[in-house]
């Protein structure tokens, strides 16, 4: 594995323990400063849309000025807007922050994906890119069970700051990371795509767009759903979302192999049709081990998947245009899910029967995902490119 690759792994380390300190946290403050989940809502939907809107402007940016730069700059930005969101002035004050912070998040998911795929060998890139996945997910797992756990301890304002210095940290191994300049684009055009690529490109976006608004409805408030649901402390919902990224990480870091065991959009296909019975049972299932368990089987069948489908998608389209497109991708993911959010508040409201209501429709639109993913296999399972990536030998 080259050194390129070693620095981008622990760039996501570092940077996904922070986050997922952060994120596990952050609802559940607002949640003691006295405000409802409309609001809570509302902050979650803001920052969404900055992660949709700047993040399509950093991977057009990292196209021309340089990936690497675009990465190390916002590894600043996200803390500093982090801290300053600890010490809210009024509402306004703090939906605005949150677009900034949600659009400094972005390069974790779109920027640094286009850098892998461009600086890795196409025998590799499988391995490298569920291993990076894996990773962020176990940072995932440790930041949620860290964070919990010293929020109960040293409390939530002390804990979330700390979560940002840990993120501001992550710059260290992209400033060791040799400089590789994005080439320039006259115009960024889809007409260079051929036909394969075009529907490779459509099926990915129309794909991202039902699993964002499925997931909009809830994944960013798995907090709030423990918390109204089974009154767990902060330290019992940190490990509980540990739990869930624990599996996805170990998944995800072995998800090449089980490509080469099963065929890799086969296997895409059976994990994304066995998400939604999941989905329907969340809706029911109201014992509070139960419940982890399907709420954790969802996360896993559905995460360990994006390795694959990223690898595969990425390997497909021109290298130049990569971070332009993740951005593009990114756009449609983010501000469905921003849409999504707006409406936690609205369709749980203040009882605990509106998570019923909640989960069927999210499972609706995992369903459309998984008739995409049917597509996938059907058109593309046996190309070459597919094969190459995942081979055998």
């Amino acid at each position: 594995m080259s050194g390129y690759a070693k620095n981008i792994m622990i760039y996501t380390t570092i940077s996904g323990t922070g986050l997922s300190m952060y994120s596990v946290l952050y609802n559940l403050f607002l949640r003691n400063l006295g405000y409802a989940n409309d609001f809570i809502s509302a902050v979650m939907s803001s920052q969404l849309w900055g992660t949709a809107i700047i993040g399509l402007l950093l991977g057009f940016l990292a196209d021309i000025i340089g990936r690497r730069k675009i990465i190390i700059y916002s590894s600043f930005l996200m803390p500093v807007v982090g801290i300053m969101m600890l010490y809210p002035i009024n509402k306004i004050y703090l939906i605005v922050l949150s677009f900034f912070r949600g659009g400094f998040s972005a390069v974790i998911f779109t920027v640094v994906l286009a850098a892998i795929s461009s600086n890795t060998e196409s025998g590799d890139r499988a391995k490298i890119f569920g291993l990076n996945f894996g990773l962020n997910m176990a940072s995932g797992v440790f930041g949620n069970f860290i964070g919990g756990l010293l929020g109960d301890i040293i409390g939530l304002k002390v804990t979330l700051f700390i979560s940002a210095i840990i993120y501001l940290s992550s710059a260290i191994p992209i400033l060791k990371i040799k400089a590789i300049k994005g080439r320039i684009p006259c115009k960024f055009s889809f007409k260079g795509l051929n036909r394969d690529q075009k529907k490779i490109l459509s099926y990915y976006f129309i794909s991202t767009g039902a699993v964002g608004f499925g997931a909009g409805l809830f994944v960013h408030f798995g907090n709030l759903i423990f918390k109204d649901l089974f009154s767990l402390s902060t330290a019992g919902i940190g490990i509980v979302l540990s739990i869930a990224q624990l599996g996805t990480a170990m998944g995800s870091a072995l998800s090449h192999r089980l490509g080469k065991r099963f065929g890799p959009l086969k296997f895409v296909l059976v994990m994304e049709i066995m998400v939604v019975p999941l989905i329907i049972l969340m809706s029911f299932v109201r014992e509070p081990i139960a419940f982890t368990g399907v709420y954790t089987m969802r996360f896993v069948f559905m995460n360990i998947t994006s390795p694959i489908l990223t690898t595969i998608v990425f390997s497909s389209l021109p290298e130049d245009k990569l971070s332009t497109l993740s951005g593009i991708n990114g756009f449609i993911n983010n501000s469905i899910r921003a849409i999504a959010a707006m409406m936690f508040g609205e369709i749980v409201g203040a009882a605990t029967s509106g998570y019923t209501i909640l989960f069927l429709i999210s499972a609706f639109f995992y369903g459309i995902s998984a008739f995409i993913a049917f597509l996938f296999f059907k058109n593309f399972e046996k190309t070459d490119f597919s094969r190459k990536l995942y081979s055998r030998k």
